[in-house]
């Protein structure tokens, strides 16, 4: 059986040379998973109603062995290069793939910028030093990066990010959030605030949304600012606390901080029936709290 289905994956792969150009396409599920791994260039993922994988474009200029199969319910893509490779004056690939849209996209890159747009079965991202740009997407979304900026449109779900060195600006919908960055400025649009929590260290952090009646924010920071600006009207208790050297600033109510002795500071108050929750703790930095003047207008 082992021997059968390598046989099929086997038939399904196509041999190609470094720099070649590839209009290759195979029958995917509509609702399959599509692997896809590329070192260093341009990828442009989107979903169609189509059941079928496409791959069209240029390979990068040190492809060792190109790799586009299926098994299962799963199909495969990889540009391989020679292990040690010297990148320099070479190019990186350059591809366009179609996906059935109902996909769960499965990518990792290293220094690879990727596009993804109209995925609705859920992303795992996992990246070195690529931008990533994510447009128009549901279901479940992890993007793992290492100094690429991270910009998100219109996603529908849930969203897990992990960022160093790089930047995040997110305007999404999403009942559960979880973002973490080390050295990174971090700016999160919510349409509704449900579950979320995000730290940073050496970065700042902007959330912007409208707290659900039972939603909980947590917000976490290192020597950063962490702003939370409330849409609407806020119904939560609100705990803020900073370690020595932090500040509170609270431009939402007329509360104000206590400082103690050893200059830390902590603010606790309950806005309108106190149903949701906002916990926003520092250390070395800045805590704030502020209306959206436009959602005010």
């Amino acid at each position: 059986m082992k021997k059968l289905v390598s046989l099929i994956l086997v038939s399904l792969s196509f041999s190609a040379f470094a720099g070649d150009k590839v209009d290759k396409e195979l029958s995917a599920p509509l609702d399959g998973v599509v692997e896809i791994h590329n070192v260093r260039g341009e990828i442009n993922i989107i979903g169609w109603d189509q059941p079928k994988v496409t791959v069209k474009g240029t390979l990068d200029d040190l492809t060792e062995k190109f790799v586009f199969a299926s098994k299962g319910s799963t199909t495969y893509i990889k540009v391989k290069l020679p292990k040690n490779s010297r990148h320099h004056n070479r190019d990186g690939s350059n591809l366009s793939i179609n996906v059935p849209q109902g996909s769960e996209v499965v990518f990792s890159g290293v220094a690879t910028d990727l596009t993804i747009s109209k995925i609705d079965g859920g992303l795992d991202i996992k990246s070195v030093s690529g931008d990533i740009s994510i447009n128009e997407t549901k279901g479940r979304t992890q993007i793992n990066s290492i100094s690429g900026i991270l910009k998100l449109k219109d996603v529908v779900g849930s969203l897990e990010v992990s960022t160093i060195s790089g930047d995040l600006d997110a305007d999404v919908s999403c009942d559960k959030v979880r973002v973490s960055g080390v050295s990174a400025d971090l700016k999160v649009k919510l349409d509704s605030i449900q579950s979320a929590k995000v730290s940073n260290v050496s970065g700042d952090t902007t959330i912007s949304g409208v707290l659900n009646s039972d939603g909980e924010l947590d917000m976490g920071s290192v020597s950063g600012t962490a702003v939370y600006v409330v849409d609407g009207e806020l119904d939560a208790r609100v705990v803020m606390e900073t370690a020595p050297g932090g500040d509170i600033v609270n431009d939402y109510t007329d509360d104000k901080p206590i400082s103690s002795f050893i200059n830390s500071q902590n603010l606790r108050f309950t806005a309108g029936e106190g149903k949701g929750r906002v916990k926003m703790s520092t250390v070395s930095g800045d805590v704030g709290l502020k209306a959206n003047k436009k959602s005010k207008d």
